[in-house]
């Protein structure tokens, strides 16, 4: 029995309380913090982008440089070196951490020194699979095409602007958010689930999966596959879906508090 548990004469379940009330107070007042920041940088930033797409011409200016116009080709699309290593074992690569985190997710319902990491691991994995997941979605259901399949680049289909809407006349192009890219922007999902608890691991997610995420969204522009747009978008609607679901998560974890012991 703890000092404070003796010397108050609270009963357990009030000490229990009291102390779920402090730590639902102190992690309130730095979520709301947290929730604020997140509210203004999506805002502003999804208002940057919007502008951006309103005729493409960064993305024409930045895929301009990587386009041959006296052959009218990518000469990098069928690059093997981007291929094999810029695109298959990248996107090897970011499935692999998500395989691994769901493994120890699941060894921490066995493994003592795994049990506290079990939480906020089962909340990457779920964060970094709806991510990926709702990136395939939108790409597969897309009036828009990729760089390579439009027609000042050699393509068949024309370029839309951002919110054009589905006519008979349009062929869905399936190229927009960034899918490949989602990969990589998907383990920013780390930085969601560890931010509160290990602040360090947390910063290690963020900085791999921007990384990543931009390493293979720019694979995707010097081969044609994207535009940056794409990519930005991507980055975007992965953050807003883990700062949704994060929101989700910590709202069911904190109605049902863990049973704790007072401390002095």
């Amino acid at each position: 029995m703890s000092v404070l548990h003796s010397q108050s004469g609270m009963s357990a379940d009030q000490c229990n309380i009291l102390n779920f009330n402090v730590r639902y107070k102190v992690k309130t007042k730095t979520y709301r913090d947290f929730f604020i920041l997140n509210v203004i940088a999506l805002s502003i930033s999804g208002v940057i982008f919007i502008w951006l797409a309103r005729d493409g011409a960064l993305d024409f200016w930045i895929t301009g440089h990587f386009f041959d116009v006296k052959n009218h080709i990518f000469p990098f699309e069928n690059s093997s070196l981007l291929e094999n290593i810029g695109h298959t074992f990248l996107k090897d690569l970011t499935a692999f951490f998500l395989i691994i985190g769901i493994v120890l997710s699941i060894l921490g319902f066995w493994n003592s020194s795994l049990r506290s990491l079990r939480r906020p691991l089962i909340s990457f994995c779920v964060m970094a699979g709806a991510s990926a997941l709702f990136i395939s979605f939108l790409k597969a259901t897309s009036i828009h095409a990729c760089p390579w399949d439009i027609e000042m680049y050699g393509g068949h289909l024309p370029w839309l602007p951002l919110f054009t809407q589905l006519t008979t006349h349009i062929v869905p192009g399936h190229c927009w958010p960034g899918g490949h890219a989602s990969g990589g922007f998907a383990l920013v999902a780390g930085y969601f689930s560890f931010k509160e608890d290990r602040p360090a691991w947390a910063r290690m997610f963020l900085i791999t999966g921007l990384v990543f995420g931009f390493v293979m969204g720019f694979v995707q522009i010097v081969r044609g596959a994207h535009f940056l747009s794409h990519n930005l978008w991507t980055l975007w609607l992965v953050w807003a879906l883990c700062f949704v679901l994060d929101g989700l998560i910590r709202y069911i974890s904190l109605k049902v508090p863990k049973r704790q012991f007072c401390y002095p």
